[in-house]
């Protein structure tokens, strides 16, 4: 059975094929690829264990096929798997729309108990005082009031819904987040694949973003530029759902 990603990457390897990778930015907190079609797709940066580190094939990256890079999301390397993401990112969205509000769209209620996978700072003040509990997993779980990531077995199965962070696709943990929530799912965040398909993953909203100015989105993410900066230069909120 094709797992989630590699189900993704065979729906839009048709696509990619015929595109060739114009630029790679890997900034302080986003990866962009730039296709040579213009279109252009972002990822999270990896951190945590992994620090700051060099790529072996800097200055090799532009000329290759879009499908070399795309196929990076595959491997067990964090920037590697980071680059696939944005590469793949890069050639969905086109019949998403302007985004609702996350919270508001999802009809989050005081009953609810509500799980965030990734500290998502404005999302998550905006679920204080909105739901029953807010249960927030992180992989560094060094903020006050936020789970350590190893507590979504326990804890993501008693949520009724639940917001994934997209690099949960980079670090290969979206299927699995995916199969111990009992709720309703939103994938959310600049890194998020806008592809249809996923909705038939179990997931109701995909809530990412669409650069409407690549040279800003480039020079942002250039200038160590993060998500905030990234809305003001030149990215916008959109989203997909079932219908």
């Amino acid at each position: 059975m094709m797992s989630l990603i590699e189900d993704l990457i065979a729906a839009i390897e048709g696509r990619l094929s015929r595109l060739e990778v114009e630029r790679v930015v890997i900034g302080l907190a986003y990866c962009a690829v730039l296709l040579s079609d213009g279109s252009l797709g972002l990822a999270a940066t990896p951190h945590g264990a992994w620090g700051c580190r060099t790529h072996p094939a800097a200055g090799e990256l532009a000329g290759r096929r879009a499908t070399e890079l795309a196929r990076g999301l595959l491997s067990p390397d964090p920037l590697d798997s980071a680059m696939g993401l944005a590469t793949v990112n890069a050639v969905l969205g086109e019949g998403a729309r302007p985004s609702p509000d996350p919270v508001e769209a999802m009809g989050v209620g005081r009953e609810h108990v509500v799980g965030v996978v990734g500290f998502i700072a404005p999302l998550i003040r905006a679920l204080k005082g909105r739901a029953k509990e807010v249960l927030v997993f992180e992989r560094d779980p060094s903020r006050p009031g936020v789970l350590p990531d190893w507590a979504v077995e326990t804890e993501l199965p008693r949520c009724d819904i639940v917001f994934i962070t997209g690099t949960a696709f980079a670090n290969k943990t979206v299927g699995h987040l995916l199969g111990l929530s009992r709720g309703r799912a939103a994938v959310i965040g600049p890194s998020t694949p806008l592809w249809e398909g996923l909705i038939n993953w179990g997931i109701d909203y995909l809530f990412g973003a669409r650069a409407r100015d690549t040279g800003a989105v480039l020079r942002t993410v250039a200038e160590g530029g993060g998500t905030k900066a990234l809305f003001r230069h030149g990215l916008e909120k959109v989203a997909l759902w079932r219908s």
